[in-house]
């Protein structure tokens, strides 16, 4: 790979909207792609840490709206593309990065829990995709990036709807790839592994702390890190 001082500005004018930034991945993925030129609408269902990332960026001289709703709801999607359109005109690049890990076996799991997981992980990309594939056709095609994880192929007991969810994630990107691929749209999945999230760190808490757990993701990683 390129030094990142050599890749900056490649999104430059860009408009992206990025689902779950007020943590994490999506956060900090914000903040790159701020500093690299893009113009951001960011859509999460908790508006405090939206505006304080807004305010971040902004002071930074950076460009980016907000909006604060539930990403399993059809209206959310539509108005992130809505929004998108009215502030900056075109729309470029959507990363579908919000999700949620309850953790529970299969036999106690709720179904309420299971439609929500569903819901926030894997239905929220279908409805933003929806909303927002007609605009990217009017841009000449785009990139559309979705947040799967290592848990889509290598799972552990109790997380059936997440990896379920994550698994689905793999086979809307492939089929999204394949769909708008002459009209051009790129489709692709990120899986991560474990990474120092919020989400994560709470894992953690529940398993006994981070430092009784770093030894074990260690052992797992070929690299060691």
């Amino acid at each position: 790979l390129k030094p990142m001082q050599q890749q900056q500005g490649r999104i430059q004018g860009k408009t992206l909207i990025i689902t779950g930034p007020g943590s994490g991945i999506g956060k900090e993925t914000a903040l790159l792609f701020a500093e690299e030129g893009a113009q951001l609408v960011l859509v999460d269902i908790k508006e405090d840490g939206l505006q304080q990332l807004a305010a971040k960026i902004r002071r930074s001289g950076g460009c980016c709206e907000i909006v604060s709703g539930d990403v399993s709801q059809r209206k959310t999607s539509e108005i992130a593309v809505e929004t998108a359109i009215k502030a900056f005109g075109k729309l470029d690049i959507i990363f579908n990065n919000a999700g949620i890990m309850p953790i529970g076996d299969i036999l106690d799991f709720p179904e309420e829990m299971w439609d929500e997981v569903m819901g926030v992980n894997l239905k929220a990309i279908f409805l933003m995709c929806k909303a927002a594939i007609p605009e990217l056709l009017k841009s000449g095609g785009g990139s559309i990036i979705n947040t799967s994880s290592v848990m889509a192929t290598l799972t552990e007991p109790g997380y059936a709807a997440y990896t379920a969810s994550k698994a689905g994630i793999i086979g809307l990107t492939k089929e999204i790839a394949v769909s708008y691929a002459e009209r051009g749209i790129r489709c692709n999945a990120i899986c991560p592994g474990w990474v120092e999230t919020d989400i994560n760190l709470k894992l953690a808490e529940s398993m006994g702390g981070i430092d009784k757990l770093y030894p074990i993701i260690k052992q797992q990683q070929p690299l060691g890190r």
